[in-house]
């Protein structure tokens, strides 16, 4: 009896093994996949540009937005409580919203540093086509 004990604990052990090698891939599947769907997410602000043609992220100051659409087709974003003119929307490249900020300079110091601004500013904003 003490070598069937001895042969299962073993068999035991080798699956413990085994079962730790399969989470340990799993859970490194699930942060690769995590990490590549934020990098390729945050791909599609990459080449964006305004109705003017200027690009509107710097690679860290655009995400998407919860809006409330107006009656007369303006957008309201409750997180930073401002309304959008509808004819300052960008058509969306994946029908949703998107929000592009940025942080203003105040003025500069004496000598030329510049100060900025603690509340951020509207550079661009996409709103699906549809959505108006």
């Amino acid at each position: 009896m003490a070598i069937t004990s001895v042969g299962a604990k073993v068999r035991h052990t080798a699956q413990v093994a085994e079962w730790g090698s399969e989470m340990k891939a799993l859970v490194a599947a699930i942060a690769l996949l995590c990490l590549s769907s934020t990098v390729l997410a945050h791909d599609i602000y990459s080449n964006l540009r305004d109705r003017d043609g200027h690009l509107c992220c710097n690679g860290q100051d655009c995400r998407p937005v919860q809006v409330t659409v107006l009656p007369n087709g303006d957008y309201y974003l409750p997180a930073t409580k401002e309304i959008i003119p509808a004819d300052k929307a960008t058509p969306s490249p994946d029908d949703r919203f998107h929000h592009c900020t940025y942080y203003p300079i105040t003025n500069e110091l004496d000598g030329g540093t510049p100060i900025w601004g603690d509340t951020p500013v509207t550079r661009c904003f996409f709103a699906p086509m549809h959505s108006s």
